[in-house]
């Protein structure tokens, strides 16, 4: 029997690990993955030449293990992939974990064991089904189970990845394959001396690096954004200019006083002598016209900041395509950054990257059709398509009994659900919204997601954000958790020996993940063993915990439905706030600066919460 079984060697399934081990050494922790090597996105087998970090040096550290004692890692300078590798590998065997990793193991199957045990028992309760020896492009030779105590699901949400269904794709006759399979079919597509023209369909970052690989290795691009769909994403320098100062954007959103413009419903914890300032910035009259004026002021700068209203040539107006077409405060973390080595402008500006705002009708052999406004199809001859379309919210891996889906907060497809199942979020969906709707009017109704006129829905609190659905037309419901980590029917069950038994780390969308990874890989721990400090005692209240959930989710569908927000946390300016709930839950020191000052202007970092895991095993 398996202590703690962990689904994920990324850096989320380390850090756990870690964790786990720093309190309890002689625990018997299992970590698999389906890679051969370590990093999850990261791995070695999906890293490409161009690949690297949105963000800056040193901002990927774990707060007990530094990039720069290993040399890793240059001051300014985006972190590559080959370096993220490097560094995750190197944490992996500082604190001892490779011998806990089982690779090239896949978990397929999450079965509940029902049997009678007493509501305080630890006995194990999960069942998972894995596949061993999996191979990148290869099949499984063995299928095994493994029991655990207490399971931890550390895949993140980029496990399925969302292959648009292209009408005539078998006819294609050319390589046809999404972007998260760049670093298996490098060389066989990038390198290979038979393909000339590559056609990239996606509006995301994801896109971005897609095109930019391309045509950094010589070749003709044709970038496809939909027409019909949300368009391009924010994707901007990793410094801007605010008055004559110079500001690194990545530590402009964890700074306390910029967080205090976000419109948030997570409790503030900042404490009183500052907390004030949100209060003031949402509720006075002069306070509303500050953060209006902020977020107007923030969205002029990042079109300046992008260039793409600069030049008056045709080709400026190629990349003036590129555009969004809302402000970036909707889109939380459907942005990303210019991480190049080369004028990303200068790609499309020369011609050697084409754009075009069009709907895809089917593909033919080399060939993709367009749609075209006045009915007339047109068509585009290339060697290649590379999907850069995002992932499904599809689940990565199964639960069994299929219901457990919707009990745990796992995405369901809505068309599965029962009525009783929809009425019971109903309810608690309709009083969130009405709450957000009093406190933060401006997010009813969210923007429509497409360029296709669409009628101004009524701003009411009910406004339904946008639907969260795949390429095959299914639709699911967002992630439910408690936190983002806990799903709400363990914490209460006991009948069966599940209480406090599985979390699910980086279901969340974050512009600085690591602090986040670390806090909820703790709160993880003290969930377990049950040592968490809530305000209320969910166990004598259940009612309270879903409708703490349904507000937590609903808001993040309001705050950032141009973003991940409608599926799951996507948190770019309140990531702090979040961050500070986790500390309070666990009845530590939420404010860790000195000084009011510093409190409130100086960016928080994975620095700040150095030793928190020992405060806590202390405490």
């Amino acid at each position: 029997m398996i202590d703690i079984l962990i689904i994920g060697a990324g850096p989320s399934g380390l850090c756990a690990a870690k964790t786990f081990l720093q309190y309890n050494p002689t625990s018997n922790i299992v970590i698999l993955d389906s890679h051969s090597t370590v990093g999850g996105v990261w791995s070695r087998e999906r890293l490409y030449p161009t690949l690297r970090t949105n963000n800056l040096y040193p901002t990927m550290d774990f707060s007990d293990f530094s990039m720069k004692v290993i040399g890793i890692g240059r001051p300014g300078h985006h972190i590559t992939g080959e370096e993220m590798h490097a560094y995750l590998t190197a944490y992996a065997h500082h604190f001892d974990l490779m011998k806990r990793i089982r690779f090239n193991t896949r978990a397929v199957q999450v079965h509940q064991t029902i049997q009678e045990v007493a509501p305080t028992s630890d006995a194990g309760c999960w069942k998972v089904e894995v596949e061993v020896d999996v191979h990148e492009l290869g099949d499984p030779t063995t299928t095994v189970t493994l029991e655990t105590k207490k399971l931890v699901m550390a895949t993140g949400i980029l496990g399925v990845p969302n292959m648009p269904s292209l009408k005539g794709g078998e006819t294609f006759d050319a390589p046809l394959l999404h972007s998260s399979a760049l670093g298996p079919r490098y060389q066989d597509v990038l390198q290979n001396p038979h393909i000339n023209r590559i056609a990239v369909l996606g509006g995301s970052k994801s896109a971005y690096d897609t095109v930019y690989l391309a045509a950094t290795t010589g070749h003709k691009v044709d970038w496809i954004i939909r027409k019909s769909g949300r368009g391009p994403s924010w994707v901007f320098p990793s410094h801007t200019k605010i008055g004559p100062f110079k500001a690194w954007r990545e530590k402009l959103v964890t700074r306390r006083i910029f967080t205090f413009l976000s419109p948030c419903i997570l409790p503030d914890h900042s404490g009183t002598h500052i907390s004030w300032i949100r209060n003031f910035l949402h509720t006075h009259k002069v306070g509303k016209t500050i953060t209006k004026s902020f977020w107007k002021v923030l969205h002029a700068d990042t079109i300046r900041d992008c260039r793409y209203r600069e030049g008056k040539e045709n080709n400026d107006k190629q990349f003036s395509v590129l555009e969004p077409e809302h402000s970036p405060f909707w889109y939380g973390t459907s942005s990303g950054t210019l991480n190049y080595e080369q004028d990303f402008k200068a790609l499309v500006t020369s011609g050697q990257v084409t754009v075009h705002r069009a709907d895809i009708s089917h593909l033919s052999p080399h060939t993709i059709h367009f749609v075209a406004d006045n009915n007339e199809t047109t068509s585009l001859t290339v060697d290649a398509l590379i999907c850069a379309t995002g992932y499904s919210p599809q689940p990565p891996i199964d639960c069994f009994p299929p219901e457990l889906h919707f009990q745990l907060g796992i995405p369901t497809t809505t068309d599965s659900l029962s009525d009783e199942e929809k009425a019971i979020w109903a309810t608690y969906d309709k009083e969130a919204d009405e709450i957000i709707a009093k406190r933060f009017p401006q997010l009813i109704p969210p923007p429509p997601c497409t360029t296709t006129p669409t009628p101004t829905p009524t701003p009411t609190p009910t406004s339904v954000p946008i639907p969260i659905s795949t390429s095959s037309g299914k639709t699911y419901t967002p992630w439910r958790l408690h936190r983002g980590i806990a799903p709400p029917s363990p914490t209460l069950t006991t009948t069966h020996g599940t209480r406090n038994s599985l979390v699910f780390l980086s279901m969340h969308s974050n512009i600085t993940n690591i602090p986040r990874i670390e806090l909820q890989c703790l709160w993880s721990l003290a969930y377990f063993h049950d040592k968490l400090k809530l305000s209320v005692s969910v166990s004598q209240q259940p009612d309270v915990l879903y409708k703490d959930i349904a507000l937590f989710q609903r808001w993040c569908q309001l705050r950032s439905p141009l973003g991940h927000g409608r599926q799951y946390p996507d948190l770019n300016f309140d990531q702090l706030p979040y961050w500070d709930w986790l500390v309070a839950d666990l009845g530590l020191k939420v404010r860790r600066k000195k000084g009011v000052w510093k409190e409130l202007v100086s960016p928080y970092g994975s620095e700040d919460y150095k030793g928190l895991v020992g405060e806590w095993i202390g405490k």
